[in-house]
């Protein structure tokens, strides 16, 4: 069954050849459809139904409109459709030329390609070995800065603690209070870098550390320490 906007196309297309005052074109055979029919549809589809009438019909605007007697436009359209059809030939024959062209060209950009990728697989092979070397690296650097931190806080701890034992008399004993008041203030300072929040709990924690190990400290109540003395057993201050 044919296409009815085909056939719309058609018969609009044959009556302004016909007529023979406009060209036959998309413009005006989009206007003659509509006149006949009510509705033209969109360009595309005119246009693809007008080229297909122009082949089959052997139109040529220059030729009809030139005015030629009806013999000399038959004979003009004939050898027109004939050039038409050379012309188709050889653009077949070029786009098989091209078509092999191309698929040459295609089968050297696969084969590069095929070689980058090997390439860049053998490159992403030493970046991941590089990247775990480097991850490597990082975590003992972070392990070597952990243990830093560690061994510089037992020294400042140390350093409290041997402040804290000069702070205390020989044989009198102090309150926390008094004893943190006159640590001295590079230790207060130095505390901000070890993280800890100095105050007089942070003293008597460090204190009752050592107390607890029967090291250096002896509580008297109250929040009161003396120096242990050796009667008082473990390591005197």
């Amino acid at each position: 069954m044919e296409d009815p906007r085909r056939w719309e196309v058609f018969r609009a297309a044959d009556q302004i050849r016909a007529e023979k005052r406009d060209r036959v074109s998309l413009r005006t055979v989009w206007a003659r459809v509509k006149l006949n029919a009510g509705v033209a549809g969109n360009n595309q589809c005119v246009g693809e139904h007008l080229a297909e009438w122009t082949r089959e019909r052997a139109y040529s605007p220059i030729i009809e409109l030139a005015g030629l007697p009806d013999a000399v436009e038959t004979g003009l359209a004939k050898a027109g459709v004939a050039l038409w059809k050379a012309a188709e030939a050889e653009a077949a024959a070029i786009l098989v030329r091209d078509r092999v062209r191309m698929a040459e060209a295609i089968a050297a950009e696969r084969d590069l390609r095929n070689e980058a990728l090997g390439m860049l697989d053998a490159r992403d092979a030493v970046i991941e070995a590089q990247r775990s070397e480097i991850a490597w690296f990082v975590a003992e650097l972070e392990r070597e800065k952990a243990r830093v931190r560690k061994v510089r806080s037992l020294d400042f701890w140390r350093r409290v603690i041997q402040e804290v034992r000069d702070i205390l008399p020989e044989r009198e004993a102090l309150h926390v209070a008094e004893i943190t008041l006159r640590i001295g203030a590079d230790l207060v300072q130095e505390a901000d870098e070890h993280g800890q929040l100095w105050g007089v709990d942070t003293v008597r924690g460090a204190i009752d550390e050592r107390m607890y190990r029967n090291r250096y400290f002896v509580s008297e109540g109250g929040g009161r320490y003396r120096r242990r003395k050796p009667e008082d057993g473990g390591v005197p201050a």
